[in-house]
């Protein structure tokens, strides 16, 4: 018997998995909200209509608009890290082959897509006036920092390297900022691939002796 639940088979799950379910569908529509409205915009009965709930379904589950956000920015967050951390196990040994899995992994398309990186820009936009917000994205953005940081070091230890481990990580993480903000703003044809290409370039140029290891 399946175990995921589904739609066609939510009456047969037990509670606790039909709360899961219900939990995901509103926390999917509220992405679907934000992404259209942004976060002031997005009440609890926008969200229950756009997933197909009961205003008083919501409120059982999260009990406030406040709560229902927190969990959707924990739930993005948690994604986020899952996915980097994945590809970052089933990498090589090899520091520069982990750098470059988790330079792939941040244009994933599941996480780097225009809905989740406008998302993403209005919870840390309201992460100034909100301590939890500014909580859960400086703990998610510290964490990745934390790891770029410590493979450009591992790399410099090995390898010649044209910059500081801290300034080569500082630049990789400014420019996949930057390539994520382009997804969201800049020309519809932006491709995935261009993108990743592009960091990896960067990798190469700062570890000149790495790079002829390496295929794009």
């Amino acid at each position: 018997m399946p175990t995921t639940v589904t739609a066609k088979n939510f009456a047969s799950r037990n509670r606790r998995q039909q709360s899961e379910f219900r939990k995901r569908q509103l926390i999917d529509a509220t992405i679907e909200c934000i992404d259209k409205l942004g976060i002031s915009q997005t009440t609890l009965a926008k969200i229950a209509t756009r997933a197909g709930l009961s205003q008083g379904n919501l409120v059982f589950h999260f009990q406030s608009k406040e709560a229902l956000l927190e969990q959707t920015l924990h739930h993005l967050n948690d994604e986020y890290q899952a996915n980097w951390q994945r590809e970052l196990a089933a990498a090589d040994d090899d520091p520069y082959c982990q750098l470059r899995a988790i330079v792939k992994a941040a244009f994933a398309p599941k996480i780097c897509n225009r809905k989740k990186i406008s998302v993403w820009f209005a919870f840390w936009g309201e992460s100034r006036s909100r301590p939890k917000y500014r909580q859960v994205c400086g703990a998610n953005d510290q964490a990745f920092s934390d790891k770029l940081l410590a493979l450009c070091s591992a790399i410099e230890t090995q390898h010649r390297a044209r910059l500081s481990a801290q300034t080569a990580a500082l630049s990789l993480e400014g420019m996949i900022d930057g390539l994520w903000q382009n997804f969201l703003i800049g020309n519809a044809g932006f491709k995935r691939e261009r993108a990743i290409n592009a960091v990896y370039e960067l990798l190469d140029s700062v570890y000149p002796d790495c790079s002829s290891n390496h295929s794009a």
